[in-house]
């Protein structure tokens, strides 16, 4: 049984939309734990969204070459070798 304020949605829906927001929290931590970021300096919606978009590029960025390298590295040890 699931509590929520959405009465037009199934209980179904509510669901899938609990096991979607679990893989966020998985990536959210897997870019915590990895580009270990620091506190937003600035509190405007514009600041914090700057941060998030930057987060994204830099795990992304390292997801390709991840993939796209020879050799089996984690992303733990690209981001070591990045400046």
């Amino acid at each position: 049984m699931f509590l929520t304020n959405h009465h037009c949605l199934g209980a179904s829906t509510i669901a899938a939309i609990y096991k979607n927001r679990w893989q966020i929290e998985l990536f959210l931590k897997a870019l915590k734990e990895n580009l270990k970021i620091k506190p937003c300096v600035g509190t405007s919606a514009n600041a914090v969204k700057t941060k998030i978009w930057t987060a994204l590029i830099a795990m992304l960025s390292l997801r390709c070459l991840q993939r796209s390298s020879r050799f089996g590295w984690s992303l733990a040890n690209l981001w070591r070798c990045c400046p």
